[in-house]
C-alpha cells in the first residue's frame, strides 16, 4: 500500500474482484448488465431495458431475464471472483409478469448451500417499481483445479 492509498473494505474488495470476473463475460456486456452490490454470499446487479432484450411484444425476452440471472448467480464473492472454477448444471427458471422495456431490472442472488463440488443459488428478478418478475434456482458445479 502507498502513502495516502485508503485500503479497501472487504465488500470493495469483492466488488473489483466480481466486476473483473464480469468484465469477462460478453453476454454481459452486450445486454449492459451493470453490478451493483456484492458480497461474500450474494450479489445485486441491474440493466436498463432497450430493444436489444426485447421479445415479438416489445415486453423484456425471456432470454434476457436468464441472461441476467444466470450471471448473477455466479457473482457473490465466494464464487467465481474468489478464483473459483464453476459452470451451470441446472438452472430452473419461473416467469412472473411481463416487463415492458424502457425501464430497469434488478437482479439480485443469495447462494443457499456451499458446497465442496456443487453449489445453490436462488435469484430473484425485480422490475424497476419493484414488483418480482422471475425466480431461479441454479446448481452450479465445482470444476476443480483443471
Amino acid at each position: 500500500m502507498f502513502l495516502g492509498e485508503k485500503k479497501m473494505t472487504l465488500d470493495e474488495e469483492l466488488h473489483a474482484r466480481a466486476q473483473k470476473v464480469l468484465d469477462l463475460v460478453g453476454m454481459a456486456r452486450f445486454l449492459g448488465m451493470e453490478l451493483k452490490k456484492v458480497t461474500a454470499e450474494s450479489c445485486e446487479m441491474d440493466m436498463a431495458t432497450d430493444e436489444r432484450h426485447g421479445n415479438y411484444v416489445k415486453g423484456l425476452h425471456g432470454g434476457a431475464v436468464a441472461a441476467i440471472l444466470d450471471t448473477c448467480v455466479f457473482m457473490a464473492g465466494d464464487l467465481l471472483p474468489s478464483g473459483r472454477k464453476l459452470t451451470t448444471e441446472g438452472f430452473e427458471m419461473h416467469l412472473f409478469r411481463a416487463v415492458p422495456l424502457g425501464g430497469r431490472v434488478v437482479a439480485r442472488a443469495r447462494i443457499i448451500k456451499n458446497g465442496r463440488r456443487v453449489v445453490t443459488v436462488e435469484a430473484t428478478l425485480w422490475t424497476g417499481e419493484g414488483k418480482q418478475a422471475a425466480h431461479a434456482i441454479a446448481t452450479l458445479m465445482d470444476l476443480g483445479e483443471g
